[in-house]
């Protein structure tokens, strides 16, 4: 029933071209993981069209996500673009389990745990790694010690230890802006979990109407010096010195961005 959730690639070599790397190039290192890291940050956006805008199911078989997000080059939310990332690491020979997260994103309240991220043992050490989180996150994997700070691409993370298995994540700021005090962004457990245990948190997210995925669109692709992103009807594009913010005011002008920004050609509504 849920084997299409642990079968192979079908084609790695044409995930590796999608992400514009060379895996010959790419060592078993914690270098080699940052360097996958970033390129998939950029090379595939997150997305959530198909719960907000189409309401298509979203499949979480490895082929199904595979035909959607390479071969049909999309993007995903984080259940199809950290599962395959992990299959792709996994085919590479790095050690990688998935794990639960939450967003800390302030709403009055604590949310649901709705996020998947991924551990990655490189020897004696653990680092969190993340590349389906639509909203500022590490273009870098974060080892699990206790108030690291982290710099990426010109953005700072730090994380810390929370009770039991929890961590956190918070944003410092960029370079040029550091903040006056960090953001928390995501807390994640670090206990190995079963693709299956995806299935009722993605089937949720992308159809309870109390879903934030199922209310407003959002999209979020890295660049190579800072980022583009669209949520509901804003158009923000942020560089290491300025940023643009317009609102998107036609449907023609959002299938155009999307295109533009993000490589993604969207289906004509019926």
């Amino acid at each position: 029933m849920f084997e299409e959730l642990y079968e192979p690639l079908p084609d790695p070599a044409r995930y590796w071209r999608r992400l514009g790397l060379d895996p010959a190039d790419v060592p078993l290192t914690r270098d080699g993981l940052d360097r996958i890291i970033f390129a998939h940050q950029c090379a595939i956006p997150f997305e959530n069209l198909d719960a907000c805008e189409y309401h298509v199911p979203i499949s979480l078989g490895i082929a199904d996500m595979f035909e959607k997000i390479v071969a049909g080059k999309r993007g995903g939310y984080c259940f199809e673009l950290n599962a395959l990332f992990a299959a792709l690491l996994a085919d590479a020979g790095f050690s990688v389990s998935p794990c639960f997260a939450r967003s800390l994103k302030d709403r009055g309240y604590v949310q649901p745990v709705a996020h998947r991220g991924a551990i990655v043992t490189i020897g004696d050490e653990k680092l969190f790694c993340d590349v389906g989180y639509g909203g500022p996150m590490p273009s870098c994997a974060l080892p699990l010690k206790d108030g690291l700070e982290a710099s990426s691409t010109g953005q700072t993370f730090r994380i810390e230890r929370m009770e039991g298995p929890w961590w956190r994540i918070l944003y410092c700021g960029r370079e040029h802006a550091p903040r006056a005090s960090a953001e928390p962004v995501l807390a994640f457990m670090d206990i190995e979990q079963y693709e299956v245990d995806f299935v009722a948190l993605s089937l949720y997210c992308s159809t309870h109407p109390s879903s934030i995925f199922t209310q407003q669109r959002m999209l979020n692709r890295k660049t190579g010096d800072g980022s583009v992103s669209i949520t509901a009807d804003q158009f923000i594009r942020t560089t290491r010195e300025d940023k643009e913010q317009r609102t998107i005011e036609t449907d023609e002008e959002f299938r155009r961005l999307a295109k533009t920004h993000f490589g993604i050609e969207l289906p004509t509504r019926n």
